[in-house]
């Protein structure tokens, strides 16, 4: 768990559950012969990865962004995806009670699935109304990242949006689009200084590069087009960026070389 102080709010990383996918899924249109030479594969072609969700304190309220993978799958799940689960919680002075607003990138299991192994008491989940549609109402090509039985719950909590929107504290959500329609991701800001939470925008730190897109995404033009908008506002503000699929925790500076993206992890 990385702890970063941002004026008076204090910001954790924490951990969400480790998985692994089909690394030739996770680049997209980038060769095998590219991307292994980044991160290796299992025998199984499957890289490592995990989830780093992010839980803000302000002086208001608590927020939570994105919950994890979760816990309780069966045998073959776990077979599949490699599935090591963590409580997201451990080692933190506050709980799942304590949380005020849980906010969803978008609500494939490896974000959301968690939100039923938790005794969220009085957390409101704020999800695009897009997102909140396709995942009921999901296609066969998206069906399988959605799980109906952990999705249905929050129901009873839900908070639809529609495009960007600011929070109270300095948060702001800015729906991107990309990964599925009603993706998004998460601005905080305190005074001159700034962190994004990129989920699967950027979902790793060596997919930085414009054209290294996850075949996972529904809408890769669109990703291609968001980090554009998206990498020019961070380059402008020098944000800091949070990514939440590296199987540690990152967090890093955007530079360019020759106009090419590069990172200064921290």
């Amino acid at each position: 768990m990385r702890h970063i102080k941002l004026g008076s709010f204090d910001i954790y990383q924490l951990n969400g559950g480790k998985f692994a996918l089909d690394g030739g899924a996770m680049f997209g249109v980038v060769p095998k012969a590219i991307w292994e030479k980044l991160i290796s594969p299992d025998e199984k072609n499957r890289i490592p990865m995990a989830v780093h969700p992010l839980l803000v304190k302000t002086q208001k309220a608590v927020y939570l962004i994105d919950i994890g993978i979760g816990k309780n799958w069966d045998s073959k799940f776990k077979e599949i995806y490699d599935v090591y689960e963590e409580d997201l919680f451990s080692n933190l002075d506050v709980g799942p009670e304590d949380v005020d607003y849980i906010i969803a990138t978008h609500l494939h299991f490896d974000h959301m699935a968690g939100y039923i192994n938790y005794n969220f008491k009085k957390a409101k989940v704020i999800v695009q109304k897009m997102e909140w549609q396709d995942a009921n109402f999901p296609h066969l090509r998206s069906r399988a990242s959605y799980i109906k039985e952990r999705i249905e719950p929050l129901s009873e909590r839900i908070i639809l949006i529609e495009g960007d929107y600011k929070l109270d504290d300095g948060i702001y959500l800015i729906l991107t689009g990309g990964h599925t329609r009603g993706h998004q991701i998460v601005l905080i800001e305190r005074f001159d200084k700034g962190i994004i939470f990129m989920a699967d925008l950027v979902p790793t730190v060596h997919h930085i590069n414009y054209p290294y897109i996850m075949g996972y995404d529904l809408y890769p033009v669109d990703t291609l087009y968001a980090r554009y908008r998206i990498y020019s506002m961070i380059s402008k503000y020098n944000y800091l960026m949070a990514f939440e699929h590296d199987r540690e925790a990152k967090v890093g500076y955007l530079k360019f070389e020759n106009d090419k993206p590069k990172l200064e992890l921290i």
